[in-house]
């Protein structure tokens, strides 16, 4: 191995120039030949059924190519949706099957021709004529079909746990000293990736490869193949590049199996770009929430009972659970009498899906705003109080051990760092001119995902070195920490070797999501190099004429390149010549071991927010933030610490802009753009301090890494939401949280039962 470990050190994104020049290829750039583009023609109606479809103008217009609708679409099939098998999709309204309308934005034709203006052309000359009827676009409008799903991620949709004999939280919750009881509003959120979705499909005969924005390249695979009723192995998805992602291409959607479908029917390549309004229809988004919080506890601060009640938005499209409590509540404080449970609105709008950190970033927001006002009820330091109630084990699961927890050190060494001691706990009672100052902290949770993944390692006869899975680097900084683990555990000079992934036909890796990748495929790589290792050592002393013939191997290292010790300089590349090879590699597949179930697997932090908030106007500007982490083993300095800034950054979006509007008659996204929905930009954002314990997690993995990508965005909105009412004295239970709101607050909604 490598005198020099790479391992931890903030080296620079290798595929950095490669993005920042241009070179980088993203889906919609794949130069294929003579590819003829695709357009989507959405419904206008938010529900109903089309009654005529008048094609004939669009089909005479400038190099149509092509009109599919539900009258002569060829058929596409539904896939089995399960996560496990890894053949989800996005949706399951297969499109252009029927004459069935459920939300605004719904394909119901798709319009293919020469070039994208007229295709863009053509579509606007389809007319649709519908038999409208009124769709639930709001919580008041789908109430009514409301429902408690069976249950979420193998746990029951109602979690209950009580000790002491306690027969029910609700009696515990009544019987405590101190009470609390609140409710919480999240809104309808969207990823709003820099890369719109995209896809160009290509056929060779009966083989497809399409080049697609993705975080999972062989779910994408199998979930393709089975909407289209074909082998998998007739199946290439490629995507190197992703230009963001948080979720939203975790999926194939729809969009992309008609890409595939017209580029068999026309038997040309086929492209099709969703535009910025229709990535807010046709590719997900975050439900909207409301929670209720009831929290009992002793005037010395020892909770006694919990309830976190949910009710989520869902679609009549597609169920999908955004689990606000059981990922936050149910096992983060030591509580003995905990009570989740979750329901789901469905509306006509498009399906919901994963976005960055689902269930936990408005379940911490909803949680620890609690803890905050239950810390100003008792009159105890917000801090003190969750160290009052700091849970040494997973009560959840049966007071199963956490395999590495340092959030007591994220606490210590954050409010150090941020100046938590100088928080005047009276609100209002900070001014500088005209502004407000206010403090705020919250906990942040994620839990270690990890799933079993591979990995090769192949070195040439030039010595260079190539690492392959397939897996995704959505700006996570994968293709540097994979050739940083090859270094590492080879032996070789960093700049020797490159990383190839985003590609079906490599190894098998798990979705690219719930911060994953890292502790996933790292482990794979890292074995994978071992076992290369191994077996150029055993070749250079088993080879005719190699200077190390007859050593034992045991005595012999790979440093820098060169082996170790050696009557003459040897190196890699002088031992593949020798052997007269090609390459030398070695697979491996790394997954979970028995410790997977002997402890509980948690990443965990502290967020600290200043804000200012203008005493006449109410507008809130965040002037300093600071994020403790403890994520396992750092494996890079510089890409980790870029993934929880962007997670802040979000959280302030989350708390102070962000939100998506429905027309409640037609069922429409009334912000579709980047004008009306407003992400932070740089002027919103301070400076934004990272810490981390960076103390490795043997238990979780070989690498002691557990995944950086989410736990930056949880509890972030809370933070700024306690700093406000720090500074104002005006408690804000819904995000996002705009001057309106603080100048003239609203009522408080009425709680769940």
């Amino acid at each position: 191995m490598s005198t020099e470990s790479f391992i931890g050190k903030p080296i620079p994104r290798v595929d950095g120039r490669l993005k920042v020049t241009g070179a980088a290829l993203y889906a919609a750039d794949h130069p294929a030949v003579r590819p003829a583009h695709a357009w989507l023609v959405k419904s206008r109606v938010g529900r109903g059924r089309i009654v005529a479809l008048e094609v004939a103008e669009a089909e005479r217009a400038p190099g149509v190519l092509g009109i599919w609708t539900h009258l002569k679409a060829p058929k596409l099939f539904l896939t089995g949706d399960s996560f496990e098998e890894g053949n989800i999709v996005g949706e399951k309204l297969v499109p252009l099957q029927n004459e069935q309308i459920v939300y605004h934005g719904q394909t119901i034709a798709l319009v293919v021709a020469e070039t994208l203006e007229q295709a863009r052309h053509a579509a606007g000359l389809v007319r649709a004529r519908c038999e409208e009827r009124a769709p639930a676009a709001s919580w008041e409008a789908g109430k009514a079909a409301s429902y408690e799903p069976p249950q979420i991620d193998s746990e029951p949709a109602r979690v209950v746990r009580t000790e002491n004999g306690v027969s029910d939280v609700k009696s515990a919750f009544e019987a405590c000293e101190v009470k609390l009881e609140a409710t919480y509003h999240t809104p309808i959120g969207h990823h709003t990736t820099i890369e719109p979705h995209a896809t160009v499909a290509e056929w060779q005969g009966d083989h497809l490869t399409v080049h697609n924005c993705s975080q999972w390249m062989t779910g994408q695979q199998r979930a393709l193949a089975e909407v289209l009723g074909i082998p998998t192995e007739n199946v290439r998805v490629i995507c190197p590049f992703v230009g963001g992602a948080f979720g939203s291409k975790a999926t194939i959607w729809m969009h992309t199996a008609l890409a595939a479908m017209a580029a068999r029917e026309v038997k040309r390549p086929v492209k099709i770009s969703l535009t910025r309004e229709q990535t807010f229809n046709s590719v997900g988004h975050r439900p909207a929430t409301i929670q209720t919080l009831q929290i009992g506890a002793s005037r010395d601060g020892r909770i006694n009972a919990l309830r976190h009640l949910v009710a989520s938005t869902s679609s009549v499209a597609h169920e999908f659970i955004e689990p606000a409590a059981h990922t936050t509540s149910i096992n983060f404080y030591d509580v003995p009498n905990v009570e989740v449970a979750q329901r789901l609105t469905p509306l006509n709008v498009g399906a919901p899906t994963w976005m960055r950190a689902p269930g936990e970033a408005p379940g911490m927001f909803a949680l620890e705003s609690a803890m905050d006002e239950l810390a100003l009820a008792l009159k105890i330091d917000p801090l003190q109080l969750r160290l009052i109630n700091y849970a040494e084990n997973d009560l959840n699961r049966k007071g199963r051990p956490y395999s590495s927890k340092h959030l007591r050190e994220c606490y210590e060494r954050g409010a150090a760092g941020f100046g938590w001691d100088k928080r005047n706990p009276e609100p209002r009672s900070q001014r500088e001119g005209e502004w407000l100052i206010g403090l705020g902290m919250a906990s942040a949770s994620y839990p270690g995902y990890r799933l079993p993944s591979t990995a090769r390692v192949r070195i040439l006869a030039d010595g260079s070195v190539m690492v392959s899975s397939a897996t995704h680097d959505l700006g996570t900084g994968t293709y540097t920490t994979m050739c940083q683990v090859v270094a590492d555990e080879l032996g070789v000079p960093f700049d020797k070797v490159r990383a190839e992934l985003g590609d079906s036909l490599l190894p098998s890796a798990p979705i690219t999501g719930g911060s994953m990748t890292s502790a996933s495929v790292l482990p794979a790589v890292k074995k994978a190099a071992g076992k290369l290792r191994e077996k150029l050592i055993e070749l250079a002393v088993k080879t005719a004429n190699s200077p190390l013939k007859g050593v034992d191997p045991d005595q012999v290292e790979i440093e820098n390149g060169v082996f170790r010790p050696s009557p003459k300089p040897f190196n890699l590349a002088n031992l593949i010549q020798l052997a007269g090879l090609a390459a030398v590699e070695a697979t491996e597949t790394s997954k979970p071991g028995k410790k997977a179930k002997k402890f509980s697997f948690y990443s965990y932090g502290a967020q600290f927010a200043e804000v200012k908030v203008h005493a006449l106007t109410g507008e809130v500007r965040v002037s300093r933030f600071l994020s403790a982490i403890d994520c396992g083993r750092v494996l890079n300095a510089k890409t980790a610490r870029s993934q929880v800034i962007g997670g802040v950054v979000w959280g302030i979006g989350m708390a102070l802009s962000e939100e998506s509007l429905l027309d409640p008659k037609t069922g429409r996204f009334t912000t579709a753009d980047l004008g009306s929905y407003h992400i932070p930009v740089n002027a919103d954002i301070p400076h934004i301090d990272v810490l981390f314990t960076d103390k490795p997690d043997t238990n979780f993995n070989s690498l002691g890494a557990r995944g950086v990508g989410e736990i930056g965005i949880t509890g972030v909105a809370a933070a700024i939401a306690n700093a406000v009412f720090n500074a104002t004295g005006v408690r804000l239970r819904d995000l996002p949280i705009t001057p309106d709101r603080i100048v003239l607050p609203p009522k408080a909604r009425e709680p769940l039962s």
